[in-house]
């Protein structure tokens, strides 16, 4: 064999080697993620970022500020092991303001009214990212943080809600804290 071929064979080789050994860690660091996610968690804290109300009539954006509606978290997230699947209940308020040259936006809102679909199903992790399916619903949820014991979600929103009698469509980013619960 020329020495240009066996070059190439040794390259192709310590490439194949070097991605097996990536895949490996990769996928050691999603079972220990699983295996610390496992359990009960509760609400504690929920913000947004950039969170914009685009109207139907007219493609104003208004800025919304989200804000914590208070005391009334009541809001779990339970992670079964086998089978997989992830178990939402309870609710909480999120409380949304905001202010365009038009007019000004105050409304109150349950937190099932934008995530009942989307924390429910069949559960897996990859790449730090929550994955939850259940039937046609398919959701990727960003893993900010996960310890012993806090849970940081950023969940993506896109819907469309009802101001007032008109329809407009909320994008934000809802970032939900969690903390284990010991049961």
């Amino acid at each position: 064999m020329n020495s240009s071929k066996t070059i190439l064979y040794l390259f192709i080789s310590l490439l194949f080697i070097s991605c097996s050994d990536e895949m490996i860690d990769e996928l050691s660091i999603e079972d220990a993620l699983e295996t610390l996610i496992i359990g009960k968690w509760g609400v504690t804290d929920f913000s947004s970022e950039n969170a914009v109300l685009t109207s139907d009539s007219s493609d104003k954006k208004t800025a919304i500020n989200v804000e914590n509606s208070g005391s009334d978290y009541d809001f779990t997230l339970n992670f079964k092991e086998h089978p997989k699947q992830l178990i939402a209940k309870g609710d909480f308020s999120i409380t949304m303001t905001g202010t365009s040259e038009k007019s000004t936006f105050s409304r109150t809102f349950k937190c099932t009214d934008f995530l009942n679909d989307l924390l429910l199903g069949d559960w897996g992790i990859i790449n730090s990212s929550l994955y939850l399916s259940l039937e046609k619903v398919h959701a990727t949820i960003l893993i900010s943080e996960l310890t012993e014991t806090s849970l940081k979600l950023n969940i993506e929103i896109d819907k469309t809600i009802d101001n007032n009698g008109s329809t407009e469509n909320l994008n934000s980013i809802f970032c939900l804290t969690f903390a284990r619960i010991n049961s």
